[in-house]
C-alpha cells in the first residue's frame, strides 16, 4: 500500500524536480501539497504547483493549499538569483497568477495528520513556517505524524546563504527552531549530504532529448537558470539535488545512513542567523527532541531512482 505524503514547498527548481519524483513514485501517494514563501513569494509558489499538476496530470490530484506569505517574525528573504523571478527559472515568466486555494496550509497539514496519523510522511522542502504554525496551533495533531522530513541545515559544511546557514533555515530560523525542538520524529536533510549529489547539465540534455516528451522539454527548460547560477558561482554547469534527496528519503530511507543528534538553530546572531549546531552530549539535557540526520548517501542508487522516475 502506498504511503500517504504531504509536501510543504516553496516551489523552486529543485522543489519541482522533487515533486515530479514524488508524483511518479508508486511507493507513496501525495495527498496534499502546501505552499510557503521562501524561494519566491507564496502566490508564485502556488501558481508553480498548479502549473506542475496541470503538466503532470496525476491520476489522483493532491489537495493544493496556500500557506504563510512571510516568516514567523522576519521580513521575507527570497532567492530570485537562484530560481528566477517566478521560482521556475523564469520558465513561467509573467503568466497570470491563480486564485489562492480556499483551504489554508495549516488546515491541510492538521487535517492530514489527523486523518493518516502514523502512516503520514510530511516532506518540508522550504522554510518551516507552515509546519511551525500548525504545531503551535494544535501540537496534538502534529504528534500523530509518522515522519517529518525537513530539507535544511548545514553542520560540517559552509552555508549557501551567508557563511554558515542553509537557505530554508536562514529564511525562518524561529520556525526551524520550533520544529527541531518539538520532539516530533524529524529527519533533517542538511547541505552536508545534499551537496554530495550534483546533476550535470549534459545529463539533463541527454535524457530530455531521448524522451522528447512535453514534460521532459519542460524539465530541460526550467532547470537551465538554476544550473547556470551554479556555473557562475561555483564553476560547474549543473545543480545540487537538495529537495530531490529529501523526497527520495521519503520513498526509500535506506538510500542514506542516519545519525541521531540534538540540533539547535541560531536565531539571534547577526552573522550566524539560521546556523544549525549539533549539541554536545553534556548539554543535551537542555534541548528537547532527537533528530535523525543523514550524513552519507548512496549516490548510484539515488540517481538510478531519480532518473528512472523523472524521465519515465
Amino acid at each position: 500500500m502506498a504511503q500517504p505524503v504531504l509536501i510543504d514547498t516553496d516551489s523552486g527548481v529543485d522543489d519541482a524536480l522533487a515533486i515530479i519524483l514524488a508524483l511518479r513514485s508508486p511507493e507513496i501517494r501525495v495527498e496534499a501539497i502546501t505552499t510557503v514563501a521562501g524561494n519566491v513569494e507564496v502566490d508564485k509558489c502556488t501558481a508553480n504547483i498548479s502549473f506542475l499538476l496541470e503538466l503532470l496530470q496525476p491520476v489522483s490530484r493532491p489537495t493544493l493549499a496556500q500557506g504563510a506569505s512571510r516568516p514567523l517574525r522576519r521580513k521575507l528573504f527570497t532567492a530570485p538569483e537562484v530560481h528566477g523571478k517566478d521560482g521556475l527559472g523564469n520558465f513561467r515568466g509573467n503568466r497570470q497568477r491563480i486564485r489562492p486555494p480556499r483551504i489554508s496550509a495549516v488546515r491541510a497539514i492538521l487535517d492530514a495528520c489527523d486523518r493518516f496519523e502514523k502512516r503520514l510522511v510530511v516532506v518540508a522542502l522550504g522554510p518551516l513556517t507552515n509546519i511551525a504554525r500548525a504545531f503551535l496551533h494544535r501540537p496534538s495533531s502534529l504528534r500523530k505524524v509518522g515522519r517529518l522530513i525537513s530539507m535544511g541545515g548545514a553542520l560540517r559544511v559552509p552555508g549557501n546563504t551567508g557563511p554558515v546557514a542553509e537557505f530554508n533555515y536562514f529564511v525562518d530560523p524561529e520556525a526551524a527552531r520550533i520544529v527541531l525542538h518539538s520532539g516530533l520524529p524529524v529527519t533533517m536533510v542538511p547541505l552536508d549530504v545534499t551537496e554530495q549529489l550534483v546533476l550535470m547539465r549534459n545529463e539533463v540534455e541527454y535524457r530530455a532529448q531521448r524522451r522528447a516528451s512535453r514534460i521532459a522539454k519542460a524539465i530541460l527548460r526550467f532547470t537551465d537558470f538554476y544550473m547556470k547560477y551554479h556555473k557562475k558561482t561555483e564553476g560547474f554547469y549543473g545543480g545540487y539535488m537538495h529537495d530531490p534527496l529529501a523526497m527520495a528519503i521519503a520513498i526509500d530511507p535506506s538510500l542514506v545512513s542516519m545519525r541521531k543528534m540534538r540540533i539547535d538553530v541560531e536565531t539571534r546572531g547577526v552573522l550566524t542567523r539560521g546556523m544549525t549546531v549539533a549539541i554536545s552530549e553534556k548539554n543535551q539535557k537542555q534541548h528537547r527532541g532527537t533528530v535523525n540526520v543523514p550524513m552519507k548517501v548512496d549516490r548510484e542508487r539515488f540517481f538510478k531512482l531519480f532518473h528512472e522516475r523523472l524521465w519515465m
